[in-house]
């Protein structure tokens, strides 16, 4: 397989993989149903960073950054009401 074409599958992963934990996140958080997945935001997290790393143009593709920039505010949003 190519470059660009493991590229744009990562990319994709990463972008469902994020609007899962957003989606997660927020039936956890507000309307208590569920559990939070920890297992799946931590690979999500070390996916991203290695990803990037490699392949320097995810960083550059909406798609990827608005699920990443949506958890970074969830996260800071329930360490403040706690």
């Amino acid at each position: 397989m190519s470059e660009k074409r493991i590229e744009t599958i990562i990319s994709i992963i990463l972008c469902i993989t994020g609007m899962i934990l957003i989606i997660d996140t927020i039936l956890a958080q507000f309307f208590d149903r569920g559990t939070y997945a920890n297992n799946l935001a931590i690979i999500y997290c070390i996916t991203f960073i290695i990803a990037s790393l490699k392949y320097k143009n995810i960083i550059s593709k909406k798609y990827v950054i608005i699920p990443l920039y949506l958890m970074i505010i969830q996260t800071f949003y329930s360490l403040i009401i706690k």
